[in-house]
């Protein structure tokens, strides 16, 4: 056997070890048949690593390609670059891994692309918030009787500047006081009104009153509008709980709203603050134990810290009417007036969080003079998780209070933006802020000739933000002014409504006795929680880049067989196996030469 064995080594052609001739091209002779013969049956590990040490460059990059496929973990490689591997098998694999490959990436990119425009979700809050964990909505009733008559009888004075005008032209029975509360009550009439008087009055060269001292003085005073008021189980007159607030519908009473100096950054920002300081210790029944002093704070984002019972801004514990708000509201029908305003008359009813300012463009409740109105209300709360900071503001659509800061607000809210923006371009436009503006110090108000003027560039701004807003919807690159992303935390109470007719006169008469005022029509309104509990919005993020990437790479290892470890075993043979496999084949090249050059030394 022996000696069959050194007779087979000695056939010329056949070899098993690695060398160069292993790398030869076959030719259609007897003795490359035998060869190519034999070089099926020798292991394809030493084939590989022949043409990588001893090849030429493009064998060695074939021979380190092949073993990349022999040692990789994606699925499918080792099959289509398998040296001994049938044709037809490797069309096989070939087949099924570009399949799987497409599958792969298709499904990767619609992940990105949901990461891309979307990757923020809003539900629902695993945990129930309890009502006293929130404050009690700020109420602004703005009633449509502006103006006491015995102060100001706009009505008379109006349709007698009319007739005159119309007569003869001649205004001569006219004093400064009633042209000074006439200019300034044309910032709070009708459009119709305003551009019907203005010019009359600017050809009377009417005085420039302080706007908003003069609206209040003409006003209504809290008591007589509100007579009494009940908060939490407690009795007051509505003046100890009332504050006088500068709102587009002129003079309104605001009961739990934050004062001046806590919402603005400066409370001279505004043109009027009410001197008057709320105490809701000043109820009637002196037996019911007194509140707690005020101590803590209250934010949006840390919620009540410190605070009892007796909390600024208010809240309360329980759903119930009882424990609710409730008004009892009056007009007195010689104050009726239908030539300022329109023919509607009765309260308007603003709901919102105390640290934003009422927008009076927005929903309202009506309260009829003669009806009863009892609101129920359920929070609309929004929190937001901190790692929502990591998606920019235009994925996740909204703004947390540490991303934007206002000029005039402490804090961001979407109705404060819009509030300053609306500012912002008055002022631009016409160089004077409107009576309830926030403005720069050193701005003056505007006065009757201004009218016009912020009238024209409120709408152009509404116009503006209408164009852009359709504009974004064809083009995402145009740009929105003033960009008054909702808050990421945020704070809104939406109400259901219940109303019945009242009537005060019969109610007098079934508690025998007797009202003061004998052409009063009365309303009632009552707001409070509808459920003890509520359910807040969480907006949380959807895809995150972590889950980003573990998608990704669930896919890749579903249909490919991919890890993070193969992108380093791709990387490990194509740069550090490259570098080793060219210093091996220098330092065999160079061992080449040298002992070609000892040889030619011998045979010198």
């Amino acid at each position: 056997m022996a000696e069959i064995r050194e007779d087979e080594e000695r056939k010329p052609g056949i070899s098993i070890l690695p060398g160069p001739e292993l790398l030869t091209l076959p030719v259609f002779d007897t003795r490359a048949s035998i060869a190519s013969a034999a070089l099926s049956d020798v292991p394809s590990d030493v084939i590989i690593k022949s043409r990588i040490r001893y090849g030429s460059p493009l064998s060695a990059c074939k021979g380190l390609l092949l073993e990349y496929s022999k040692s990789t973990t994606i699925h499918g490689i080792r099959y289509i670059f398998e040296v001994h591997r049938p044709f037809y098998e490797k069309l096989y694999w070939l087949f099924f891994t570009c399949i799987s490959v497409y599958f792969a990436v298709s499904l990767i990119w619609d992940t990105y692309l949901k990461w891309l425009e979307s990757p923020v979700i809003l539900g629902f809050d695993e945990t129930l918030v309890p009502v006293h964990k929130i404050p009690f909505p700020t109420i602004t009733i703005c009633p449509e009787i502006k103006m006491e008559r015995n102060l100001f009888d706009y009505t008379n004075v109006s349709r007698q500047l009319w007739e005159e005008y119309k007569t003869n032209g001649n205004f001569s029975d006219f004093d400064d006081e009633q042209l000074a509360h006439m200019s300034a009550a044309m910032h709070i009439c009708d459009t119709e009104v305003v551009q019907r008087f203005t010019p009359l009055l600017s050809h009377l060269h009417a005085p420039n009153p302080d706007i908003t001292q003069t609206l209040i003085d003409l006003s209504i005073s809290k008591n007589e509008t509100g007579p009494f008021c009940k908060w939490n189980g407690r009795f007051y007159f509505c003046d100890k709980i009332f504050d006088f607030v500068a709102t587009d519908e002129g003079i309104c009473y605001q009961f739990n709203g934050l004062r001046a100096k806590d919402i603005y950054r400066d409370e001279n920002f505004i043109s009027y603050r009410d001197p008057d300081i709320v105490d809701f210790n000043n109820f009637f029944d002196e037996d019911l134990p007194r509140l707690n002093n005020i101590t803590g704070n209250w934010s949006l984002d840390t919620g009540f810290v410190d605070q009892g019972q007796n909390a600024y801004p208010q809240r309360t514990v329980f759903s119930s009417v009882n424990n609710g708000f409730f008004a009892f509201l009056q007009g007195l029908q010689h104050n009726f007036d239908y030539d300022c305003r329109s023919f509607k008359q009765g309260y308007k009813v603003f709901l919102n969080s105390p640290e934003s300012v009422p927008l009076t463009s927005g929903n309202y409740i009506l309260v009829p003079h003669g009806y009863e109105v009892l609101v129920s209300v359920l929070p609309a709360y929004v929190v937001s998780t901190d790692n929502l900071h990591e998606i920019s503001a235009e994925k996740r659509q909204c703004l947390f209070d540490d991303e934007r800061s206002l000029r005039f607000f402490r804090s961001y809210s979407q109705s404060n933006c819009q509030t300053e923006c609306l500012a912002n371009f008055t002022v631009s436009k016409c160089g004077c802020a409107k009576f309830w503006m926030p403005k720069p110090l050193g701005t003056p108000v505007c006065g009757l000739d201004d009218i016009p003027c912020y009238t024209a560039a409120q709408d152009e701004l509404n116009t503006l933000l209408q164009n852009q807003t359709m504009a974004k919807t064809i083009d995402d690159s145009v740009g929105i002014s003033c960009n008054c992303l909702p808050a990421c935390t945020s704070l809104e109470y939406n109400f259901e409504i219940s109303r019945a007719k009242y009537d005060v006169a019969k109610t007098i008469r079934a508690f025998r006795e007797v009202y003061e005022h004998t052409d009063a029509i009365g309303s009632r309104i009552s707001v409070y929680f509808k459920e003890h509990q509520f359910t807040a919005i969480k907006r949380t993020i959807l895809f995150g880049v972590s889950t980003l990437i573990s998608n990704c790479g669930g896919i890749c290892g579903l249909f490919m067989g991919i890890s993070c470890l193969s992108f380093l075993e791709l990387l490990y043979f194509f740069c550090m196996r490259i570098c080793g496999s060219c210093r091996d084949r220098r330092k065999h090249k160079i061992h080449q030469m040298g002992s070609v050059d000892l040889d030619e030394d011998k045979l010198d």
